[in-house]
């Protein structure tokens, strides 16, 4: 524990660093960055140590919190896979950061550009299974945060297995969608 924080700290230290020689961020800036990692890790870890504790919630042992809501009987997706799901996102205190529900559309992913905490999960468990699950920092976005997500942050997902899909091939490109030279 006490090394991911030290790793954590010397990884913000070096943003930090790269973000000031390059005029990103003011030195307040970056406190005040420091802050809401520790803050954010603080109350993940309070979130974690509670949640643990419900009934029928399985900690693994890289911290990720499982609770099977519903057993699929489908095919369990390889790591390359891409999947089909239903899923809704929350903060620690309950605020909604994204939902395939409220658009009313699932996602289609592709599991090696998920997040960790997704790809591990969703190698596990078959097809039309429902599965809330909360995922520390090191599992979702880490010390950067994205979006939404403060840096050191932990989620919680209540995510629907729905299909493995194939994914869409890319279109070829059109005369006047050529790359620029030089440039990939």
């Amino acid at each position: 524990m006490i090394k991911v924080l030290l790793f954590s700290m010397l990884a913000l230290f070096g943003i930090y660093l790269a973000a000031q020689q390059l005029g990103v961020i003011t030195p307040q800036q970056a406190e005040d960055r420091l802050l809401l990692a520790e803050l954010n890790r603080q109350q993940g870890l309070a979130f974690l140590e509670q949640s643990a504790r419900r009934e029928g919630v399985v900690t693994l042992p890289d911290g990720m919190l499982v609770e099977m809501l519903a057993y699929g009987e489908g095919e369990v997706p390889e790591r390359e896979d891409w999947v089909q799901v239903h899923y809704r996102g929350w903060h620690v205190d309950g605020r909604l950061f994204e939902s395939s529900y409220r658009l009313g559309v699932p996602g289609e992913v592709p599991l090696p550009r998920t997040i960790l905490g997704w790809q591990r999960l969703l190698t596990e468990i078959p097809v039309g299974s429902r599965v809330w699950v909360a995922l520390p920092p090191e599992l979702a976005y880490g010390v950067t945060g994205s979006g939404y997500i403060g840096p050191e942050e932990t989620v919680i997902f209540e995510i629907e297995l729905l299909a493995i899909a194939t994914p869409q091939p890319t279109p070829p490109r059109t005369e006047d969608q050529r790359p620029v030279p030089g440039l990939q």
